[in-house]
C-alpha cells in the first residue's frame, strides 16, 4: 500500500481515518455503446479518448479494444465489464492514486449500461465502494465525468463515495461531442472543473447534433410513429411534429416541456449539473485532500 494510504489507515482495520493525500493521477475510463439511437449520437461525436489517457501515471481504459499509433496507450486495456470497473477503481486507490473517472456508456434512470446486459445502479455503487466492501470509507476520486444520459440520477452517489466532483446530464444527453472540448479546457491545467463544463456547450456543438436529429426525423431507416412538420419546419421547431417525434424516439412525456421547441427540449435534456466542490482546476494539488 502506497505510504500516504499507510499511514492514513488504521491498523488491522483497513478503514481510512482523517485525510490521506496521494499525489499520484490515475484515469479509469469506460466505453460501451452497442447498436443504438444514443450510438448513432456518440458515432458522429468523434471521442477523442486520449484526453483520458495522456497526463496521468496510470490510465485504464475498458473497452473491448483501442490502438492510436504514435500515442500514448494505456496502462491497461481490459473488457467494459461493471466488476472489472469496480474492482479497477479500488485497486488504483490501494495503489495510492487519486482517480479522474470517464464513463461512456448508455444510461437511463438509475441506471449506468455494461457488457453482457449489465446495469449499475446509485445504490449498488454505493454498496460496492462502501467500506465494508473497499476498506475505504471515502475514495480520493477528483473528478467523474459521465457521458451517459440520466448521468444526473447518480450525481449524488459519486459524491457520497468521495468523488470531489462530477456532471452529468438532466435526461438525454444529446451532446455527447462536448467531452471534447471540456477535456481541452480541463486539461490546460489551471481552468476550472465546472467552467470547463459549461464552456463546452457551444452554439456550433449543439447545432452539429441538432441537424443530426433533424435528418433522423426524415430519414427512411426511421419509423414514421410520428406526426411529419410541415413544409419549411423540422422537429427542432416547435410545431406539433416537434413533440410527436422527441416523444417517439427519446422522451417521455413526463420530460418534454410544453411551450418549448424541439431544439430548446435538447438544451433542456441535455443541461449538465455540476455538483461539488468546484472551485479547482486539474492543476491545483491543495483540493487533493480526502475527509472521511
Amino acid at each position: 500500500m502506497n505510504k500516504d494510504l499507510l499511514n492514513a489507515t488504521l491498523a488491522g482495520s483497513g478503514t481510512v481515518s482523517s485525510k490521506m493525500s496521494p499525489t499520484k493521477s490515475a484515469s479509469l475510463t469506460v466505453f460501451y455503446f452497442d447498436d443504438g439511437q444514443i450510438y448513432t449520437l456518440v458515432q458522429n461525436a468523434q471521442l477523442n479518448l486520449q484526453h483520458c489517457i495522456d497526463g496521468y501515471h496510470k490510465s485504464v481504459l475498458l473497452k473491448e479494444s483501442y490502438s492510436a499509433p504514435g500515442s500514448t496507450q494505456p496502462t491497461k486495456v481490459l473488457k467494459p465489464n461493471k466488476v472489472v470497473f469496480l474492482n479497477q477503481l479500488i485497486e488504483l486507490v490501494n495503489e495510492g492514486y487519486y482517480v479522474d473517472i470517464f464513463i461512456f456508456t448508455h444510461g437511463s434512470q438509475n441506471k449506468i449500461y455494461f457488457a453482457n446486459n449489465k446495469t449499475l445502479s446509485p445504490t449498488e455503487l454505493e454498496e460496492e465502494l462502501a467500506e465494508k466492501k473497499s476498506g475505504f470509507n471515502y475514495l480520493p476520486i477528483r473528478i467523474v465525468y459521465q457521458m451517459n444520459c440520466y448521468g444526473s440520477t447518480f450525481n449524488q452517489a459519486w459524491l457520497n463515495v468521495g468523488a470531489k466532483a462530477v456532471c452529468g446530464t438532466r435526461y438525454i444527453n444529446f451532446f455527447p461531442n462536448q467531452f471534447n472540448a471540456f477535456a481541452k479546457e480541463w486539461d490546460k491545467g489551471n481552468v476550472l472543473f465546472e467552467k470547463a463544463v459549461y464552456d463546452s456547450n457551444t452554439e456550433s456543438s449543439r447545432s452539429v447534433m441538432q441537424a443530426l436529429i433533424a435528418a433522423d426525423a426524415i430519414s427512411e431507416l426511421s419509423p414514421k410513429d410520428w406526426d411529419k412538420c410541415p413544409p419549411l419546419s423540422t422537429v427542432l421547431g416547435d410545431k406539433p411534429c416537434a413533440k410527436s417525434y422527441f416523444l417517439a424516439r427519446w422522451l417521455n412525456n413526463g420530460e418534454w416541456q410544453e411551450g418549448e421547441s424541439g431544439k430548446e427540449n435538447m438544451n433542456y435534456s441535455s443541461y449538465m449539473f455540476t455538483p461539488g466542490t468546484l472551485q479547482f482546476t486539474k492543476s491545483n494539488k491543495d483540493i487533493l485532500v480526502w475527509h472521511p
